[in-house]
């Protein structure tokens, strides 16, 4: 790990404060850097524009409104296609002793588990997407980067070190709600497969653990996300699903009462009729007569209608 890098212990051990190096506005265009590294943590924000930044582990597609952190010795480049203009906002920061008002990175990691979880974390790169917060951290500090005149400069360091705190604690903010999201996502994703494989077999004879294999999950762990997103257990889910295909096949189908069980992936006929009663309430015969009563009479109506 570079001696400068964002996440060596060294800057949270001490009182060590974030400050700026080094920073730059440049508009690119047909512009294919070639790959270097940094003494120091940066920060590149897509102005307006579009652009690419590789490093020596990914390509990273990049528009306005993204950020991008990398940390200190990671390689990168910067390519910006011919009519295609980018401008961007650079900022290289580093660490130094604490002195005055300042928050340590110390202080930031024992009063903020987000942006302690982010300095565990070790990312190399960072990517946030279009963050309007970021946005206006931003703007600030680069207001504060670029006031002149005398007597402004001490106030000027105490801003934009108060600033650079507060992005790097809103960065550590923004990683953990997206992992969050990501995983969330992750789990949707699972669930769906879930529901899709019991639609798919429910009239066979298919259990959790079947489910779970056809998703790649340990059963236990689908069970508890499965119920946690539908409020309802696999088996449930399953049972719901059945009877409603039960309803349907004595409701609009001739299918013999005793051969709706194996239609629905029940091997019991006796248990069929059980569960149906006890979810309905009445049994399949008595589920069938009164569904045919109604369209009996439906079929009445629309017969008196015709002959009028």
């Amino acid at each position: 790990m570079n001696s400068n890098s964002f996440y060596d212990a060294k800057w949270r051990d001490g009182e060590f404060r974030p400050k700026i190096m080094a920073y730059y506005y440049k508009q690119w265009e047909d512009f294919h850097m070639g790959f270097h590294q940094h003494d120091w943590t940066e920060f590149m924000y897509v102005i307006s524009g579009n652009c690419t930044v590789e490093t020596n582990k990914d390509v990273i597609a990049m528009r306005k409104g993204d950020l991008i952190m990398l940390d200190a010795g990671v390689p990168h480049r910067l390519i910006v296609e011919s009519g295609s203009p980018c401008r961007m906002l650079n900022v290289e920061f580093g660490f130094q002793p604490c002195d005055g008002i300042y928050p340590s990175m110390n202080q930031m990691a024992n009063h903020n588990p987000m942006f302690a979880k982010l300095l565990e974390q070790r990312l190399d790169t960072i990517v946030l997407r279009d963050y309007e917060d970021i946005q206006v951290n931003l703007r600030n500090l680069v207001f504060e980067l670029d006031l002149g005149g005398e007597g402004k400069e001490q106030g000027r360091e105490m801003m934009t070190n108060l600033l650079m705190s507060q992005l790097l604690v809103r960065v550590g903010r923004l990683v953990a709600v997206e992992a969050k999201n990501s995983t969330e996502r992750q789990i949707h994703h699972y669930v769906r497969q879930a529901t899709e494989y019991i639609h798919q077999y429910y009239d066979t004879a298919i259990q959790a653990k079947d489910i779970a294999a056809a998703v790649n999950l340990h059963p236990v762990y689908l069970q508890r996300i499965f119920k946690s997103n539908m409020n309802k257990t696999i088996n449930e889910y399953l049972v719901d699903l059945r009877m409603d295909k039960a309803k349907m096949l004595l409701a609009r189908t001739d299918v013999p009462i005793i051969e709706v069980a194996d239609h629905i992936g029940l091997n019991s006929r006796q248990y069929f009729s059980m569960l149906f009663k006890k979810m309905t309430g009445i049994s399949p015969a008595e589920y069938r007569k009164s569904k045919n009563t109604i369209s009996s009479w439906i079929d009445y109506e629309v017969e008196i209608v015709d002959n009028i």
